[in-house]
């Protein structure tokens, strides 16, 4: 991963033609400011303790959210599965509500996480 990111780096700063052309006395034109500012906003966004924390937030997330789904879909056979058993309809109907509050609980965090690293800490 490292690697590759030093790579696609290396590359992207090989096509910017302000890169050779910002060497010596032409490092203070505006020109040349603002393309070290665009190569500075183009690194990599995993980079420093926010972009860990996103990414971290993002993982969870993404696993909760696929719990959630899985638990939603086996709550739901059960359900139908249920045959007329009212405390199996009743479990699985407690499964299915558990599943939704708990995925929104998982969105609420994330989006909190996200706010903080995004607006608060920088």
């Amino acid at each position: 991963m490292i690697v590759s990111s030093f790579v696609l780096t290396t590359q992207v700063n090989a096509l910017n033609p302000l890169t050779q052309a910002c060497q010596g006395n032409a490092a203070s034109s505006p020109a040349c400011v603002q393309a070290k500012a665009q190569d500075k906003n183009n690194s990599n966004p995993i980079a420093g303790p926010n972009g860990i924390i996103n990414t971290a937030a993002n993982i969870i997330a993404l696993v909760a959210g696929i719990g959630a789904v899985i638990m939603i879909v086996l709550g739901g056979f059960a359900y139908v599965t249920s045959g007329g058993n009212a405390e199996s309809a009743k479990k699985a109907r407690q499964r299915i509500l558990a599943a939704v509050i708990g995925l929104l609980v998982v969105a609420l965090a994330w989006a909190i996480v996200r706010f903080v690293t995004d607006r608060v800490i920088q």
